[in-house]
């Protein structure tokens, strides 16, 4: 030791001891205090890490370690002004990583440095300094870290209700005698999008066998007459193409709609067609009004349903609740 301009300068050699003043003491308990912090933010984790610790202090313990060279070094470093952060990093490398102390520049991380970062790059006030003058360039900056903030956690994925396809047929229990053909009363899948009741009222005779009003007899009814007055406005059950129009006797003046997915609508009894052969229309549109025209015996509307050819029930399709 010698004295240079008021100051103590200490200039030694490898194995000499060194003697510390009031001050290097302070540096010493300084450097104690931040081991005692790191531990505590360590050993935080609970006993789970225990494992991993004890196989850490193990190789340690195996490893050919100078203690006193190497508090010697410290208490070197601390009398020649050195950051404490930076003498931690020198310490925790001659303890922990002595065959990487030779090339510090490359060192490989050890699962106790990588925890310890994991721990203090999220810590605050006096715990967040341990790594004050710790090899920065080696450990790769997370950017929300540098930002001051946390990334926070991925919210686990909620499952979605889909809902449920309708199956393409339904078939329905029915006991009643034959049915005449391409006549069903299983419900089919229609797939025409959007769909309107032609007018909105009741059913007045069903799709079926019945005792026909006028000729008398049992016949079949092809469609459902729904309830509506004379001028009542008629509207297209789904989007499509006015595949006919015309007048009979049995069914006064009529109109037809083909729909996707080769459904059929048609229209019956009409006071007035709305609408031209080859005309598109969506679904709600005004195509008709009702009437009494052809084989009545009272102002309605006849409608009938048809997928492929196949006569379906009609009330399958429609909202009744009114």
């Amino acid at each position: 030791m010698e004295k240079a301009a008021g100051r103590r300068v200490y200039r030694r050699g490898r194995g000499e001891r060194v003697a510390l003043g009031e001050r290097e003491k302070r540096r010493l308990i300084q450097l104690g205090v931040c081991l005692a912090l790191f531990l505590t933010v360590f050993f935080a984790k609970g006993v789970d890490r225990l494992g991993e610790l004890r196989t850490d202090l193990s190789r340690i313990l195996q490893n050919d370690v100078d203690f006193k060279t190497i508090f010697a070094d410290v208490g070197w470093a601390l009398t020649s002004g050195q950051p404490v952060g930076r003498t931690l990093n020198e310490l925790w490398v001659a303890v922990f990583l002595p065959e990487e102390r030779a090339a510090p520049e490359s060192w490989d991380e050890g699962p106790l440095y990588r925890e310890a970062r994991r721990e203090l790059s999220g810590a605050s006030g006096s715990s967040a300094r341990l790594l004050g003058g710790v090899r920065r360039e080696a450990l790769p900056e997370d950017p929300m870290a540098a930002s001051g903030s946390r990334q926070a956690a991925e919210p686990e994925p909620q499952p979605v209700e889909t809902p449920e396809a309708e199956p393409a047929v339904v078939y329905m229990d029915y006991s009643g005698p034959a049915l005449p053909d391409n006549t069903t009363m299983d419900r089919y899948a229609l797939g025409v999008g959007e769909t309107v009741n032609p007018v909105s009222t009741a059913v007045t005779s069903d799709f079926g066998w019945r005792e026909h009003p006028i000729s008398g007899g049992e016949k079949f009814h092809f469609g459902v007459d729904l309830r509506a007055e004379e001028g009542t406005t008629v509207h297209a059950f789904a989007a499509g193409t006015v595949d006919y129009i015309g007048e009979s006797d049995i069914y006064g003046q009529y109109l037809q709609l083909r729909h996707d997915n080769g459904v059929t609508s048609f229209y019956a009894h009409c006071s007035k067609l709305c609408v031209q052969k080859g005309q598109w229309v969506t679904a709600g549109d005004k195509v008709a009004e009702s009437g009494a025209t052809g084989d009545v015996t009272g102002p309605h509307l006849h409608f009938e349903m048809k997928k492929d050819g196949v006569r379906l029930n009609p009330a399958y399709y429609l909202d009744l609740s009114s």
